[in-house]
């Protein structure tokens, strides 16, 4: 068999059964067992850590809104994306006439950007985080069940009164619902998951959370360990019969809660939830399925013609080769939605016949679709696209482009099966054991989410009563050990965090306390979409047909009615460009295959100090100045750039080798974020940004203690 010959596998699809009762409180509805396990454990006060587990399309939302809203459960709502925070308050909408109190709901949606553009003008204030506090504050002096929804981001820096120092509505919410963890960074995992577990442990006369709800794809055997040791309230996995020993009067105790059906055997008794499924998998690296796409044309489109598809790419210039190529093709309506096409979603969802994407709809967004094709990097990412085909029990098609080494691991074990239908359980077990896991290093918990734990507890400490401090120290060693420590067996003392705490630069510490990292970004306007909105720096050097320009320019180029965005998102880039889409080359003959620009980074000033100030073994991340940049052509307006962002601090760490060799060494992965630095000696190194610095100091670190284990050994 050739290395890239298709392997074709039928995979069975998925129902729910449905369980009907008289006193579930949504008109119209028959709830599956997650439904009725989550309404029980709301409406009958078993305080406690729910994680609902149950696959795409589903009915995870109305798990949880429908008792919250019956029982007048105040609710916090936190979703990976801004976009996902719109989707769902146009389905909450939709759903409220038919839910038992629905009519008596304050719902909020919350980000950044509703904060300016919806709320500023009924709470005119300095900040987004005033803004917040007198909207929360106005909430919750309703007579109303408040729901609200907003971003992880938002719900930490409310936590830690960072956004605004007076904000207490936060410790109101009863039940928090957490979305898509799973997708969710160790860092970031972490860090959301100490700061429920500390607010749902505390007095209610403190604070009122009694719920917490994770909703999730199935949990790996250690993050449901981190559920199971690490919080202080029970764990409740909603699979099987749910929380309860004894099911709910409305499910029979023998009953199969969900079957896995091949084509024309699901029974009526049940939903289709994840339809029976060919699927064609081929090899592809990762951000190198457009030009596979690309070069076998034809046949792509040809596969594309079968129905309405969805594509799902990895990065942006990817979509945007796509896009193109499918424009003189007869395939109807073709749409596209990214990082740069993101207005007119939901009419985009409805008439498309082909839509080409990215991330942008692995989560979240609704559509209806016969077919998927797709590349996945990743297990996780699998699966997720994998299961965006859902709600149907015809027979569907998918096309996964997977890495060359996954495929070639899976090739007999495909073959196997022959004409077989295949359980989607056994067929995760069989995809996932052959993906390397480029996931964050454990021991960030004890090197850095310790760290940053300790020092919320002191400022926490800092802002109390005397009498109160001795209470909030012990109790929060106490949640650091079982949270970071206990799980890996380490042996680390308050004195060991108190000491690396001391050692960890201010500004390190500074950053750790935010959900997500900072980047290095551009304020960018598009002229064809009309937008302004920041963007990855890198990405626009690489892939970007891009004209920097200094700020007094910049506004000149831009239409007056956008100058409030240009207001809004500034803060955080270090420059401005315009956008005029994917860089193509420079048109040079041999350039039809350039993918993008040669970029490279330049280290001085505190930079090439912090390079040259001893080797791996005792160098460490900092936040610092002194990073330059280059690229391959060069950029319109590129030396501005460089003025600036070598004044900008950035979160970094650099480490002497080429990238490749680093990537491989210490099994970062495309998604893992390094990139060249120019060493001024002539030798090469690469250098992370952000919290991808941290991993990568926490890889090289585990790597040194590895091996000084090994040399023990040795001499024994």
């Amino acid at each position: 068999m050739s290395d890239s010959t298709p392997l074709n596998v039928q995979l069975k699809g998925l129902g729910l059964r449905k369980y009907p009762s008289d006193s579930y409180p949504v008109d119209g509805v028959t709830p599956h067992r997650h439904q009725w396990a989550l309404h029980d454990a709301l409406t009958t006060g078993v305080s406690g850590a729910f994680v609902n587990d149950a696959p795409t399309g589903a009915g995870k939302t109305l798990s949880w809104l429908a008792p919250t809203i019956s029982e007048g459960l105040d609710t916090v709502a936190v979703y990976p994306t801004n976009a996902l925070i719109e989707d769902q308050r146009k389905n909450i909408e939709l759903m409220l006439d038919d839910i038992d109190g629905g009519d008596d709901v304050h719902l909020l949606a919350v980000s950044s950007d509703t904060l300016q553009d919806e709320y500023a003008t009924d709470y005119p204030a300095e900040s987004n985080g005033e803004i917040l506090s007198y909207l929360l504050r106005d909430a919750f002096q309703r007579s109303e069940t408040v729901i609200l929804l907003t971003n992880p981001d938002i719900f930490v820096l409310l936590r830690r009164r960072i956004y605004h120092n007076r904000t207490d509505g936060i410790n109101f919410f009863e039940v928090a619902v957490v979305d898509e963890f799973h997708r969710a960074t160790r860092k970031e995992q972490n860090t959301l998951l100490f700061l429920l577990d500390e607010m749902q442990d505390a007095d209610t006369e403190i604070c009122r959370l009694s719920y917490l709800v994770f909703l999730s794809a199935t949990p790996d055997e250690e993050l449901a360990g981190r559920f199971e040791e690490a919080v202080s309230a029970p764990y409740y996995p909603l699979t099987g019969f749910g929380w309860r020993e004894t099911p709910h009067p409305a499910m029979a105790a023998d009953d199969q809660p969900a079957i896995a059906f091949a084509p024309g055997q699901l029974p009526t008794a049940y939903r289709p939830v994840l339809p029976p499924l060919e699927l064609r998998l081929q090899p592809a690296t990762t951000f190198q399925t457009a030009s596979r796409l690309a070069e076998q044309r034809e046949e792509t489109i040809d596969q594309l013609s079968q129905g309405r598809t969805v594509l799902m790419l990895d990065g942006l210039h990817e979509v945007d080769e796509i896009y193109r190529l499918l424009q003189d093709s007869e395939l109807g309506t073709i749409e596209r939605i990214d990082g740069f096409h993101r207005a007119d979603i939901a009419d985009k969802l409805n008439r498309f016949d082909t839509l080409v994407s990215n991330a942008a709809v692995e989560v979240g967004v609704d559509f209806d679709t016969d077919q998927v094709l797709f590349s996945a990097h990743s297990a996780a990412t699998f699966f997720q696209r994998l299961g965006r085909l859902r709600t149907r029990k015809e027979t569907s098609k998918a096309y996964a482009y997977i890495p060359p080494y996954v495929y070639k691991q899976l090739q007999s074990e495909i073959n196997a099966y022959g004409n077989e239908w295949i359980n989607r359980e056994r067929f995760e077990g069989l995809v996932e054991q052959h993906y390397v896991d480029n996931s964050t290093p454990k021991s960030f918990d004890w090197r850095y989410s310790t760290v940053e734990a300790y020092h919320h507890v002191e400022e926490r400490v800092e802002n109390t009563p005397s009498d109160e401090a001795g209470l909030i120290r012990k109790e929060g060693w106490k949640r650091i050990e079982r949270h970071f420590c206990r799980p890996h067996g380490t042996v680390f003392s308050k004195q060991d965090a108190k000491r690396c705490h001391d050692s960890v630069q201010t500004k390190i510490l500074d950053a750790l306390q935010m959900y997500r990292g900072d980047s290095l970004q551009l304020t960018v306007y598009d002229p064809d979409q009309q937008v302004v909105q920041n963007y990855n720096l890198t990405y626009l050097l690489r892939h970007g047909d891009i004209q920097l320009l200094e700020r007094d320019d910049f506004l000149t180029r831009v239409p007056d009615r956008l100058g409030d965005d240009v207001s809004r998102v500034e803060r955080y880039s270090i420059g401005y460009c315009i956008y005029y889409g994917t860089y193509d080359g420079d048109g040079t003959e041999g350039d039809d295959e350039y993918t993008g620009r040669d970029l490279c980074f330049k280290p001085t000033g505190d930079l090439y100090s912090l390079l040259n100030r001893g080797k791996r073994q005792t160098r460490e991340p900092k936040v610092c100045t002194g990073l330059e940049v280059e690229t391959s052509p060069d950029i319109d307006g590129l030396d501005q750039l460089k003025i600036e962002l070598s004044e900008t601090e950035v979160l970094c760490y650099p480490i002497e080798g080429h990238v490749s060799e680093v990537s491989k060494q210490y099994s970062i992965g495309e998604f893992g974020f390094v990139y060249p630095l120019l060493h001024p000696e002539g030798d090469t190194a690469t250098i992370a940004f952000s919290h991808d610095a941290l991993y990568l100091y926490c890889r090289v670190q585990d790597q040194q203690e590895a091996d000084g284990l090994d040399i023990e050994v040795s001499e024994l």
